[in-house]
C-alpha cells in the first residue's frame, strides 16, 4: 500500500546514483593512491632521513633543556636560588612549606593547561597516540612549550609523576610542528613524531635502541624500512646530544645480580602475574581517580587545591612519595631499603601519582611505574630471600625484574621497559 501511493517522482533513482558512485571511483582512489598508498621516492627518503636527523638533534635537547627546567624550578620554589641542577624534593622539602608549594604548583599547572592547551594536562604518551591515530599525527605547536612549563612546575614542587612522558610528548610535538611546516603527506607526518618520540626516549634513558622500540610498539605501530631507518637516525642523533651534555652514565646504577639457579624462575613467574595484577590495579587507579575529580562540582581551580593538601599531608609522612622517585628506586636497587617501607610505597604511590594526576598537575606515568615496580618487586624479594635464603638472589635482583614487569604492564611496551633495564 505504502508503495503504491508513491509517486514516481518521489522513488529514488538507484541505477543513477549507481553510475555517479561508479565515476567516482577512479578519483577516490587516485586520491587514496597519492595520500596513502603510493611507495616513498628515493627523494622523498632522502628528505625524511634529513628531517629526523633534525628532529633527533630537537629532541635530544628538548630533553636535556626540560631537565635543566625542572632543576630551575625546583632551585628557585625550594632555595631561592638560580641554578639549573636537578634536586630531590626528598632531601630539601621541610616542614609546613609543602602545605602551600604542593598546592599552588598543582594550580599554575592546571591555570597554564586549562587556559591555554587542554591536550597538556595529560600524562604525555596517550595524547600523542591519539594525535596518530585521530588527527594524522597533528599536534599543536605551543604544546611544546606548555607542556614543558606545566609539567617542569608540577615535578618541581613535588608531584607524584615522571618527566618521560612529558618529554615524550615534547619531542613528538616538535617533530609534529616541523612536518606541519613542510606540509608533510600524513604517513611522513606520523614518521615525524615517532622520530620525536623515539629521540626523547632516547636522549632520556641514554639508549637508542629503546627509542626506537619503544617508537615502534606505542607511537609508530609498524616495522617498515621506510620508518624504521628515520626512528634509528633520530634516535642516535638524541643520544650523541644528551651524551655532550649529561655524559655516557646510565638511568640507573645497577649492581651485578646473578641467577641462584633453574628453581629462582619459579621466583620471577610469580613476581611476572603479581605485576599484571598490580598493573590493572594501576590503571583502573589513574583513570578512575580522573574521573572522580572531572565529576566533582566545584571550580576547577579548586581541584588542584584539594589534591594538593591531600599530596603535602602524605608527604609529610612518606616524602618518598613526592616528584619522580629516582632516588628511592636506587637505594632499592642497591638493597638499602626496608621492608615496611617498600611494602608501605607500593600503594601510596598509585594514590600519589593518581591524585596529582587527577587533580590537575601534568607528568607521566613512566617514572611511577618503574617506582611501584621497584617496592613491590624489593618487597617480595625481600620475602622470598628470607623464606629461601639459599635458592634466591637479593631484593635488589627482584626490584629490577619488578620494574621491567609492571612497567609492561601499564605500558603495554615489554621490549622497551627490558632495553631500558
Amino acid at each position: 500500500m505504502f508503495l503504491n501511493s508513491m509517486k514516481p517522482s518521489d522513488l529514488i533513482d538507484i541505477p543513477k546514483i549507481t553510475r555517479s558512485a561508479i565515476r567516482e571511483i577512479p578519483k577516490t582512489w587516485q586520491s587514496l593512491n597519492q595520500t596513502y598508498l603510493r611507495p616513498v621516492t628515493k627523494k622523498e627518503v632522502f628528505r625524511l632521513n634529513s628531517m629526523a636527523i633534525l628532529v633527533g638533534i630537537l629532541a635530544g635537547y628538548a630533553a636535556i633543556g626540560f631537565r635543566y627546567l625542572i632543576g630551575f624550578f625546583q632551585n628557585t620554589i625550594l632555595h631561592h636560588q638560580l641554578d639549573w641542577h636537578l634536586i630531590s624534593p626528598l632531601d630539601h622539602v621541610r616542614g609546613y612549606w609543602i602545605f602551600v608549594i604542593l598546592p599552588m604548583g598543582l594550580l599554575i599547572s592546571t591555570l597554564i593547561t586549562y587556559f591555554f592547551a587542554r591536550e597538556a594536562k595529560g600524562h604525555g604518551v596517550p595524547e600523542v597516540i591519539e594525535a596518530v591515530m585521530t588527527r594524522s599525527g597533528r599536534i599543536r605547536k605551543r604544546v611544546v612549550a606548555l607542556k614543558a612549563l606545566a609539567s617542569s612546575i608540577t615535578i618541581a614542587c613535588g608531584g607524584s609523576v615522571g618527566r618521560e612522558g612529558p618529554i615524550v610528548q615534547i619531542g613528538s610535538a616538535g617533530g609534529s610542528a616541523i612536518g606541519q611546516l613542510l606540509n608533510l603527506e600524513p604517513k611522513l607526518l606520523k614518521t615525524l613524531v615517532g622520530c620525536g618520540a623515539a629521540g626523547a626516549i632516547a636522549a632520556t634513558f641514554n639508549t637508542p635502541i629503546a627509542g626506537v622500540i619503544f617508537a615502534i610498539e606505542i607511537i609508530v605501530l609498524e616495522l617498515k624500512t621506510k620508518s624504521f631507518v628515520p626512528l634509528v637516525i633520530s634516535s642516535v642523533f638524541a643520544t650523541v646530544v644528551s651524551r655532550l651534555y649529561l655524559g655516557n652514565e646510565p638511568a640507573f646504577y645497577v649492581p651485578e645480580y646473578r641467577l641462584s639457579g633453574p628453581n629462582e624462575l619459579i621466583f620471577y613467574l610469580a613476581l611476572g602475574i603479581l605485576s599484571g595484577i598490580l598493573g590493572v590495579i594501576v590503571i583502573k587507579s589513574v583513570y578512575g581517580f580522573e574521573d572522580f575529580f572531572d565529576n566533582l562540582k566545584v571550580p576547577f581551580w579548586t581541584k588542584p587545591l584539594i589534591g594538593g593538601l591531600i599530596l603535602a599531608a602524605l608527604a609529610t609522612i612518606f616524602p618518598q612519595t613526592m616528584g619522580v622517585g629516582y632516588d628511592t628506586v636506587t637505594e632499592v636497587l642497591q638493597q638499602k631499603s626496608s621492608l615496611t617501607i617498600m611494602a608501605s610505597l607500593v600503594f601510596l604511590k598509585i594514590f600519589a601519582t593518581s591524585l596529582t594526576l587527577a587533580s590537575g598537575g601534568s607528568g607521566g606515568v613512566f617514572a611511577p611505574s618503574l617506582f611501584i615496580g621497584a617496592m613491590l618487586g624489593g618487597t617480595y624479594g625481600y620475602l622470598v630471600n628470607l623464606y629461601f635464603p639459599d635458592v634466591t638472589a637479593g631484593y635488589g635482583a627482584y626490584a629490577l625484574v619488578g620494574m621491567a614487569a609492571l612497567f609492561s604492564a601499564t605500558g603495554r611496551a615489554t621490549f622497551t621497559a627490558i632495553v631500558i633495564l
